[in-house]
């Protein structure tokens, strides 16, 4: 029983380990993917806080002019905006948005998996377009997942006041 229980917990950890590596792993490919584009800034934040116990890994991608912004909406799909949203744009209003993407490729929706959106394969994307910045959130576990979900509404809640 001892030796049933040991073996389950290294398969745990094991387990842990290497879904933790692929999100490194991923962020190093994001950031290495984006990193050259013209008119762009990229950076990689690892063990950003979301809350008091949730670090993810972050790649954010930032429009350094209007090329390269209008590179950003192209390759991770980022539609214009109705025009209530424009006029508030325009008067300084942030406008955010975030959708679940593919973890290896923002700009494709999410792999699921049955009825349910693959954790593994999948991250958030948040859009501030008065910043005209992208945030790519990679989550571990379902409680990551549900954290960044919260700090993005939060976030599109501010952002609407």
């Amino acid at each position: 029983m001892k030796n049933t229980m040991g073996r389950m917990l290294r398969m745990i950890l094991v387990g842990a380990a290497l879904l933790s590596a692929f999100a490194v792993q991923a962020q190093t490919d994001l950031y290495n993917r984006y990193a050259q584009q013209a008119g762009v800034k990229v950076a990689s934040v690892a063990g950003f806080a979301i809350d008091s116990v949730s670090r993810v890994d972050v790649t954010v991608v930032e429009a350094l002019d209007d090329e390269g912004w209008a590179w950003m909406k192209k390759e991770f799909y980022i539609g214009d905006l109705v025009p209530e949203q424009e006029l508030g744009l325009r008067q300084g209003s942030d406008v955010v948005l975030f959708a679940r993407r593919s973890r290896l490729n923002p700009g494709e929706n999410a792999p699921v998996v049955g009825e349910t959106v693959d954790l593994a394969a999948s991250c958030y994307m948040g859009i501030s377009y008065l910043q005209r910045t992208v945030y790519i959130f990679c989550a571990d576990s379902e409680a990551q997942s549900d954290a960044i979900a919260t700090l993005l509404v939060k976030k599109i809640m501010h952002s609407s006041r």
